[in-house]
């Protein structure tokens, strides 16, 4: 995680499960008004998720107003969306497989 424009960046791989990923799309056309409200409960000011098809992986980026606090009980409308998503993305537990990727170059113009 790293410091942008006084902005929490947090960037990373989850890969969908095979045959899912259409399955993985509409679920995202059609993602829950209250979890969105809850993602920006949490900070969260600007996420992306793009996806490579050819590896079923997605790459997310997010940028929060803080740090998150790993203490701090997680939304329930977010653990329902992580069980919701469970037949669709590899789990590690009851949370997705995330991979963090490092940032190796930043240019701000």
């Amino acid at each position: 995680m790293t410091n942008w424009a006084g902005l929490h960046s947090e960037v990373f791989i989850l890969t969908i499960r095979p045959g899912r990923i259409a399955e993985y799309r509409r679920r995202h056309n059609e993602i829950w008004p209250e979890m969105l409200a809850a993602l920006r409960a949490s900070g969260i000011v600007h996420y992306d998720i793009f996806l490579h098809e050819p590896s079923r992986q997605v790459f997310g980026h997010i940028l929060r107003r803080h740090v998150p606090d790993p203490a701090a009980p997680t939304d329930p409308v977010i653990l329902r969306w992580r069980e919701f998503m469970a037949d669709v993305l590899d789990m590690d537990g009851d949370r997705p497989k995330r991979e963090p990727i490092e940032q190796v170059f930043h240019l701000t113009a």
